[in-house]
């Protein structure tokens, strides 16, 4: 068993020599970042994949007889099962059987039908037809589609402009510990000034947690009320750098909770960003997005990634949100269990690479 490391500007990058090197049949056994996750200014980002290849597998390989490819199907379109065991129409009858299968793992994966077809479509888009039965080539190129439609943006450059950040979401999906972490890193690590709003004043428990992380990181915590405590509050808070503001959850449901919601963010210069954790289901998301789109999301927050093995509503979310993907969480740590989002990251938690 061969072992090495392979490093590149993007993961694509690192994946590629490891393949130049080792091969098709190589495995990969891990990936990283190589650079502090938030503030590492001390050089440009690097990929590191560490690959295997079992020379004895390359050298049977070679002595084996090739492999018979099926002809497609072209008189009716084939049947894709589905994840609950029914079966469905509307693949492109040129697939192949190996196709149709890379076609109902996206559907495995939580991944809509018609995105599905989108993606696997613009992946074979970039593979010359005569090699659509390699399934490798297929999935390298799927994996750069999806990484590619995922809209991510890098942590804020303040430039002496002050950020206040709004979290708004559901309820149960970490909203106060996230912005923990957030606070914790951009403070502790980032060196920059950060206070805390809370308006989750439903929750009496809520506050006290987040005036227990404030007191441990040192940072100014603040309670709003009222729509006008908010703007006092954030006035307050002239001399930080960044203001995180918490909110109570609201149900997609309640349109009494929404006008609230609106009410106090009224003429507050804010940047929204929306929470939705990765267990949500999928129709769900369409309607969380539907009510709080009512207020503009200018960028998304995907929780809970270490609570569910299918990865595709990271995916949908940003695409029905039209925003892009900051920063995603991956536990309950603070501030540990948070990254800036990556696309690259993002498709093979999707694909399961």
């Amino acid at each position: 068993m061969r072992v090495k490391k392979f490093t590149g500007k993007t993961m694509q990058e690192a994946v590629e020599s490891l393949r130049r090197d080792f091969g098709d049949d190589a495995v990969i056994l891990h990936t990283a970042q190589k650079r502090p996750w938030l503030f590492g200014r001390l050089g440009p980002k690097r990929y590191e994949v560490t690959g295997a290849i079992d020379p004895n597998v390359q050298k049977h390989k070679s002595n084996s007889q090739p492999q018979v490819v099926r002809a497609p199907q072209r008189t009716a379109q084939p049947k894709v099962a589905t994840p609950n065991g029914t079966e469905s129409l509307g693949v492109d009858p040129l697939w192949s059987e190996s196709i149709q299968e890379l076609y109902s793992k996206l559907i495995r994966c939580d991944i809509p039908k018609d995105l599905a077809q989108d993606l696997l479509k613009e992946a074979l888009a970039q593979v010359p037809q005569g090699e659509w039965n390699n399934v490798g080539k297929v999935w390298d190129s799927l994996h750069s589609t999806i990484a590619q439609r995922v809209s991510t943006v890098d942590p804020w450059e303040f430039e002496g402009e002050q950020k206040v950040v709004v979290l708004i979401g559901p309820t149960g999906v970490g909203k106060t510990t996230t912005i923990a972490k957030l606070a914790a890193n951009f403070a502790l690590v980032g060196g920059r000034k950060v206070g805390v709003v809370t308006m989750d004043t439903y929750r009496i428990a809520a506050v006290e947690q987040l005036k227990t992380y404030a007191e441990i990181i040192g940072l100014p915590v603040q309670v709003a009320y009222s729509p006008k405590e908010l703007k006092e509050s954030i006035a307050r808070m002239q001399d930080q750098e960044l203001i995180l503001v918490d909110t109570a959850g609201r149900s997609q449901n309640n349109q009494l909770q929404m006008a609230e919601l609106k009410n106090y963010l009224e003429g507050v210069p804010a940047e929204i960003h929306l929470v939705i954790s990765a267990t949500t289901k999928m129709r769900d998301v369409d309607e969380i997005i539907r009510v709080f789109g009512q207020l503009h999301i200018d960028r998304v927050i995907v929780t809970k990634l270490d609570e569910t093995m299918a990865h595709g509503v990271i995916l949908h979310t940003c695409e029905r949100a039209q925003a892009p993907l900051a920063f995603v969480t991956t536990g309950q740590g603070v501030p540990e269990d948070i990254e800036v989002a990556s696309g690259e990251k993002i498709a093979q938690l999707i694909l399961g690479d």
